[in-house]
This record gives structure tokens, C-alpha cells and sequence, in this order.
């Protein structure tokens, strides 16, 4: 997630994975303080303590989009699948032929102990 990337501009106030309900984090600037609420996308509102609030009413009252609330689970599937990203860079990089054998077969072990760096914990 970057500046430029996230939050969309043409969706002000609208969560990541939008089409999932979940927790999220909202920045109350005039307060500067974080709020966790809740994110109905059937409904498409935040459930907080003083109500269901769409996206367009968080951002009048100059709150912003902060992040979603993973979970465990969640933050372990992300990093499994960027490890599978890294692993199959590593794994394309050692194919190339202009390596020797020590440099390819460091690759190659660089790439199986990427894969196997199981979850966080």
C-alpha cells in the first residue's frame, strides 16, 4: 500500500477489499486518534458506536481511511503469497544461463528455503 495506490481517490472513504466485511481502522483527524470499526459491504457503511456511516459521511466529518484490521490468518495467507512471489523471482533468476553452477545452485537453495519459511507466529 502507497500514497498512490491506496486510498483510491475516486472512492473517498471506501476500505480495502471493500467487497468483504471486516474490520477496519478510520484516523479521526481533528482528533488525531484512531477508531476501529466495522465495514457491512452489503450495505456499504461503517457500523461505529454513533451509527452506520457511509464512506462519503466519514470523510465530511474529516475522518480518513487509516487500514484494514487483519487478522492472523489473514497476515499469513499475504505473507505466503508474497513468498511464493519472491520464491518464483529466485527461481526464474536461477534458470538463466548466464550463471555458473555454484551461482545456480545458490539460487536454487535461496529459492527452497523461501518457500519454506512457514507462517508468522
Amino acid at each position: 500500500m502507497t500514497d498512490t495506490n491506496w486510498p483510491d481517490p475516486n472512492r473517498p472513504g471506501v476500505p480495502m477489499f471493500p467487497d468483504v466485511s471486516a474490520r477496519h481502522v478510520l484516523d479521526n483527524k481533528r482528533r488525531k486518534s484512531l477508531k476501529l470499526v466495522f465495514w457491512d459491504h452489503q450495505q456499504e457503511h461503517y457500523c461505529t458506536e454513533i451509527g452506520y456511516l457511509t464512506p462519503l459521511e466519514i470523510v465530511s466529518m474529516d475522518w480518513g481511511y487509516y487500514a484494514p484490521a487483519l487478522t492472523p490468518a489473514q497476515i499469513n495467507e499475504m505473507l505466503a503469497a508474497e513468498r511464493e512471489r519472491c520464491a518464483d523471482k529466485v527461481s526464474e533468476y536461477a534458470k538463466a544461463e548466464r550463471h555458473g553452477i555454484v551461482a545456480r545452485h545458490a539460487l536454487k537453495t535461496a529459492e527452497s528455503e523461501i518457500r519454506n519459511l512457514g507462517s508468522a507466529s
